[in-house]
């Protein structure tokens, strides 16, 4: 009885738009909530009225966390009162949704970066937990924990594509559909990267089923937007933030990120399909539906952050189905599902010419008519000294609109992160409307000539956008400068090829070119006479931010909002500052947030995300906060909302590990208290 109340929630495949309260216990079975990214569950348990009731349920500590600042994105799932998640490192395991009691822990680890959840598939008796471990996708049998045997080997398929020995790893859930697994995956974004691609896999073996190629092969769909010749050594175009699929139509909507190499494209001059674009495929066949391009030669690593979320909208009197999709220069862009035809106005910026050599810039960019964060950055006036500190700092830069980068540096807003980010929007289904947190805070893009030797090339190409183009770090990464006095070569050696904390591994490298940037690292001044392992002209100076003195976002506040939209009109109904930096606790201006929201049937927000490492509920009505938790570190992931035996249930994962707080391992449960 409750598996089939819980698809009469699920069975729309669209939207969560006709679904109330009607079962006993509700699963939380998908990633974000069902398959149109919603992040909506159709509770009421908890309300406005009692919302500051909420008290702790349950935790547990699910293991230690990865070595340097590990972090753990997951969002559990949820099924029959059984709660599924997976450690820093990996390990998935099973707990009684109820009290956090340890059912089973698998000791299959999974190797790679943080991921951010889980898929569940089942037919009859044979019921799965299957997840991506950087370039693996491991299946578990849901009641023990033990590998699924007959699902590649062992329980186990190897990822990684065939074509290229590259930086390969997935980071978040793919898409259940009918018998398929569909995946996209992450890459590097410089040249040596892995050219973008959707797949889907037999649920029950395996084996890949069809293939969509989103970095068109010589000849292929999409290939004519490409300089003649540049596509076989150009990568990305992947799908690295997740998707989202419409069961009823059997569609599925896949967001893309830059082609690469990011940051200079001269050997890839045109518009460079279907890179940042939307793209809707058949889910059954892979075939090419539409698609819509929403930045034409990135230059900016505008990738598509988030995945799109599956709305309705009023509009005449009557319903819409459409797709929503958030970006990083904090515009959202609105299509009808079954045409691709936008439903807000966009109009094309201009685009202006680099001064750098082969490089050909788009004479138009695409623009949505509807934002929600600003699109100027405004200088600090938190005191005299931040305005002269960022006054200096980006006085050299070019603060035109769209300007390309520069050696000299371009500041451009907002920054890397956005924006949007990869916790996605939530659809308040009765109102029509889409929850999101954005942050605003501006960036500094630069580029430099890329060295001539074999060893300062490998590390341009493959250490220098996280660690800075001097080894002086950025928001990605620690500084280097002083990595030989602090740890051993062996152990300069092993990170390199393994990876620790938020880095990924370098394994695709061959050993002597590993070795060669671990002796750059120890020696930055030995003579390097080899040639370089490119011909890349330039390199990305690194991740920086605009921030001043005190290490606080330059630009004048909200440094971080949470949003209500409305979907008809596009007008934002309230924004609030949203979270705190930890060293700044009273400012109350924002900060970054990294996780997204889930909404219910009684008005609520619930969302972590913020450094500060509170947990909130706001009323969707105004963003008035009813509830907050401070966890023992960042709660980084999307919550999971569930109920069992009709009491209802949140859970978060506090994996911290991002701009300095600690990190953690723990996941927390609240609801609220029991009557005697």
């Amino acid at each position: 009885m409750k598996k089939f109340l819980f698809l009469l929630f699920v069975i729309s495949g669209c939207s969560p738009e006709a679904q109330k309260n009607t079962s006993i216990d509700q699963n939380w079975d998908t990633y974000l909530g069902d398959p149109g990214r919603s992040h909506f569950s159709p509770l009421s348990e908890i309300t406005r009225e009692n919302a500051a009731q909420l008290e702790l349920a349950w935790s547990y500590d699910s293991g230690e966390p990865r070595e340097g600042s590990s972090t753990m994105y997951t969002s559990p799932l949820v099924v029959n009162g059984v709660l599924y998640g997976l450690s820093p490192k990996l390990v998935a395991f099973a707990l009684d949704a109820a009290t956090g009691e340890e059912i089973w822990r698998s000791n299959y680890v999974g190797p790679g970066a943080a991921q951010r959840g889980l898929m569940w598939w089942e037919d009859g008796g044979d019921r799965r937990v299957i997840y991506p471990a950087g370039s693996e996708l491991i299946a578990l049998n849901a009641d023990t924990g033990q590998p699924i045997r007959s699902f590649g080997v062992n329980g186990r398929i190897n990822l990684k594509p065939e074509d290229k020995e590259v930086p390969f790893f997935t980071s978040v859930p793919g898409v259940v559909f009918e018998d398929k697994l569909i995946l996209g995956f992450s890459t590097a974004e410089s040249a040596n990267s892995q050219a973008g691609m959707i797949r889907a896999f037999d649920v029950r073996s395996g084996a890949e089923v069809w293939r969509f190629n989103s970095l068109p092969r010589e000849g292929g769909l999409g290939s004519d937007t490409w300089q003649e010749g540049s596509l076989e050594d150009s990568g990305g175009a992947n799908n690295w933030t997740g998707m989202a699929l419409d069961e009823q139509r059997g569609m599925l909507f896949v967001p893309t990120g830059s082609a690469t190499p990011d940051f200079y494209g001269a050997s890839r001059t045109g518009d460079n399909l279907f890179a940042n674009s939307l793209i809707a495929l058949d889910a059954r066949t892979g075939d090419y539906r539409w698609h819509y391009q929403t930045v034409r030669h990135d230059l900016w690593d505008r990738d598509l952050p988030s995945p799109p979320t599956l709305v309705q909208l009023e509009r005449g009197g009557a319903l819409i189905d459409a797709v929503a999709l958030t970006t990083k220069s904090g515009h959202l862009f609105l299509f009808n599902r079954d045409t691709g035809e936008s439903l807000y106005e966009i109009y094309e910026e201009e685009g202006l010419p680099s001064s750098l050599p082969g490089e050909v810039v788009s004479p138009t960019q695409p623009v949505s008519s509807v934002a929600f964060t600003r699109q100027k950055f405004e200088l600090t006036r938190r005191n005299q000294e931040s305005i002269d500190y960022v006054s200096e700092l980006i006085e050299p830069l070019d603060q035109r609109p769209w300007a390309p980068p520069t050696t000299a540096g371009v500041l451009f807003y907002p920054a890397y992160d956005g924006g949007a980010e990869w916790g996605g929007s939530a659809y308040l289904p009765g109102d029509h409307k889409l929850i999101l947190n954005a942050q605003e805070i501006g960036g500094i893009l630069r580029v430099y000539e890329r060295p001539p030797g074999f060893a300062t090339g490998l590390y341009s190409e493959n250490c220098g956008s996280c660690h800075g183009a001097d080894r002086a770090g950025t928001d990605r990464g620690p500084s280097l400068l002083d990595i030989a006095a602090r740890i051993s070569t062996s152990q300069i050696n092993s990170i390199v090829r393994e990876g620790r904390g938020n880095m990924p591994g370098f394994a695709n490298l061959e050993g002597y070119e590993r070795g060669a940037i671990v002796g750059y690292l120890r020696n930055p001044d030995m003579e390097d006479l080899q040639d370089p392992t490119q011909e890349i002209d330039y390199a990305f100076a690194g991740y920086l931010r605009v921030r001043d003195q005190d290490g606080l976002p330059g630009n004048t506040p909200p440094w971080g909002t949470l949003n209500s939209i409305d979907l008809a009109s596009g007008e934002i109904d309230w924004q609030i500052n949203f979270g705190n930096y930890p060293s700044h606790p009273d400012l109350n201006w924002g900060a970054e947030s990294y996780g997204g929201p889930v909404v219910t049937e009684s008005g609520l927000i619930f969302i972590a995300a913020t450094p500060d490492k509170m947990f909130r509920v706001y009323d969707a009505r105004d963003g008035s906060v009813l509830w907050e938790y401070e966890l023992s570190a960042a709660g980084f992931a999307t919550p999971a909302m569930y109920s069992v035996d009709g009491k209802q249930y949140v859970v978060i994962a506090a994996g911290g590990g991002r701009m300095g707080p600690p990190s953690g391992s723990e996941y927390f449960a609240f609801s609220l208290p029991t009557l005697n």
